[in-house]
């Protein structure tokens, strides 16, 4: 016998952006996208530069201020998504860390476990006193995708997270995102498309404004963002 008040399934999470409007003087940027993820889902967003990749994941989050934007999670519309506690952190491509605290520090900040981080990379281990202005620079951005993705939030959006990422600690990256999606949805924008190919279950081009699902390498040709298939 079935007990009351038990679903028949879970559905999973999911986050829902439409109709998403914003230009800048005469210039049109994003002319009514759209985008979705999934808790146990990973979505790629491709786009040349200036293709509005970044202002799109931050009218997702809130902090952009398009002259349209629709948010659902799970059908219900919501406001300001950063401000739901526990519901999405965004990465930035800038820096955002406090310069003048130690990885260690920061670790403890985010909630997030040392012994989860080096059983990924045991290399940081050296560097986990060091305050983050003495990273270098892959580093530094490593462990900046690391806090985001780590923390406990029911989706991450992150912005080019493989750029300045040393190859050594790459192919680490791809395994532990593949990983963190079953806790959660995920976007990621990147340059770097091969690596996105390999993560996404499924992927965007930013184009013209819009946003085109795209199937394969055959839809990146076709929409001009690869000149050949072996590119």
């Amino acid at each position: 016998m079935l007990m009351d008040n038990k679903p028949f399934y879970i559905v999973p999470d999911s986050l829902v952006a439409e109709n998403i409007f914003l230009s800048i003087g005469q210039k049109n940027i994003l002319k009514g996208v759209t985008i979705r993820t999934d808790k146990g889902k990973i979505t790629g967003l491709l786009g040349r530069n200036g293709a509005g990749k970044t202002t799109m994941l931050q009218s997702i989050y809130g902090t952009s201020r398009p002259h349209e934007c629709d948010v659902f999670l799970n059908g219900k519309k919501i406001r300001r998504a950063y401000a739901v506690k526990s519901l999405v952190n965004y990465l930035p491509q800038k820096p955002f860390l406090p310069k003048r605290l130690t990885m260690k520090e920061i670790a403890g900040q985010y909630g997030i476990d040392l012994k989860t981080i080096l059983s990924h990379y045991p290399d940081l281990e050296a560097e986990l006193n060091k305050k983050m202005a003495e990273l270098p620079g892959g580093i530094h951005r490593l462990f900046s995708v690391l806090m985001i993705l780590l923390s406990n939030t029911r989706f991450s959006l992150l912005d080019e997270p493989f750029t300045h990422i040393m190859p050594l600690h790459m192919e680490q990256l791809k395994t532990l995102l593949v990983q963190q999606k079953e806790k959660k949805g995920i976007i990621i924008t990147d340059h770097m498309y091969r690596h996105l190919l390999d993560v996404s279950n499924q992927l965007y081009l930013m184009k013209d404004g819009k946003s085109i699902y795209i199937k394969d390498r055959d839809d990146l040709v076709l929409h001009g963002y690869m000149s050949s298939i072996a590119d």
